[in-house]
């Protein structure tokens, strides 16, 4: 055979020239993402998982950089920001959402899970799916159900040992509907405050309490500012990761797959931390001057009862659909 090294040198010249238009067409990719959460909270040590998994599955073709604590704007300004492309990546409290998306507020419902185990049973079902495919229709993804944990009430008037002693107390919450009903059904006012301006608002008394896991309270420091705290357990909360959906739809198969994967990881780690930091954060809360007032279990009944209202209304604002959804995780986890 003999070799026409001129046209060999222009198959190598050639090949040369296609592996380069190979690897230029590997998209780079600089994602923005906000967190509602502090630095040091659980969702944002996940989202440093994240960013390093994410560079490193894609080959560095998606870099992510990372403003917790509010950095870029508050909570509902981060759902705005993201609906609409002007940040990439979000994670934080799910209630922020339940406008855009009000059959959120199902995921959230009175005395709804006992245990982790529970709560993330009912998400990882037909309830789950629905949830997520209802934010995909608002143009966000919902990648990944970071536990914030079991919610527990704060205040700085009474221990609090029965459902009575939360009568007329001024609670800070969440703007959700469930929030919002949970908490009349009980007696108290509830009165939704922004995250970044509670601390403030329980220094000054604007309002008597708040709620929120241990894990959270003890990082936010209300333990210098509050001074009773029981055990109610009244929610089973998430932290949401999310994501711009036409930003990750522009991405190559590839590059979503290893999304996908990044956030596969740094959702177990963040659920791995927060069920740790949850049982250790009370005795830090103790430590830092509160008085904790176990309920009994006879008493978290009684809490229950009083709050079971709040599923028929809830039923009525959202529907049918995602209620028997819900309440079928709920019955198919206990």
């Amino acid at each position: 055979m003999i070799w026409n090294f001129k046209n060999l040198g222009a198959f190598a010249v050639g090949g040369v020239m296609i592996l380069a238009v190979t690897e230029a067409s590997a998209q780079q990719v600089r994602w923005r993402a906000s967190g509602s959460f502090t630095a040091s909270h659980s969702a944002s040590i996940a989202m440093e998982t994240f960013k390093s998994e994410v560079a490193r599955l894609s080959k560095n073709t998606i870099q992510v950089d990372l403003f917790p604590g509010n950095t870029l704007g508050g909570g509902f300004e981060q759902v705005d920001q993201l609906r609409t492309g002007q940040i990439q990546m979000a994670w934080g409290g799910m209630s922020f959402y339940d406008k855009l998306v009000p059959e959120l507020g199902a995921a959230t419902l009175p005395f709804a899970a006992t245990s982790a185990n529970q709560a993330i049973c009912q998400v990882e079902g037909d309830f789950g799916r629905y949830i997520e495919d209802k934010v995909s229709e608002k143009g966000i993804l919902l990648l990944g159900w970071g536990q914030i944990g079991a919610r527990h009430v704060t205040n700085n008037k009474r221990p609090i040992k029965k459902v009575e002693d939360l009568q007329g107390l001024k609670i800070r919450t969440p703007s959700g509907d469930a929030w919002n009903l949970t908490f009349r059904a009980v007696g108290a006012n509830p009165t939704p405050i922004d995250i970044g301006e509670l601390y403030p608002a329980l220094q000054q008394g604007v309002v008597d309490g708040q709620e929120n896991p241990y894990d959270n309270m003890l990082v936010r420091k209300f333990f210098q500012v509050q001074k009773y705290v029981s055990n109610t357990a009244h929610f089973y909360d998430w932290a949401g990761f999310l994501v711009n959906k036409a930003a990750f739809e522009a991405l190559k198969p590839d590059q979503q797959k290893a999304v996908r994967d990044a956030m596969f990881s740094a959702v177990a780690i963040q659920r791995a931390i927060s069920e740790r930091e949850n049982k250790t954060a009370l005795q830090g809360l103790i430590k830092g001057g509160m008085q904790y007032d176990p309920l009994s279990p006879e008493e978290i009944s009684k809490f229950r009862e009083a709050t079971r209202p709040v599923y028929a209304e809830m039923r009525r604002r959202l529907g049918d659909e995602v209620m028997n959804l819900a309440e079928a995780a709920i019955k198919t986890c206990q």
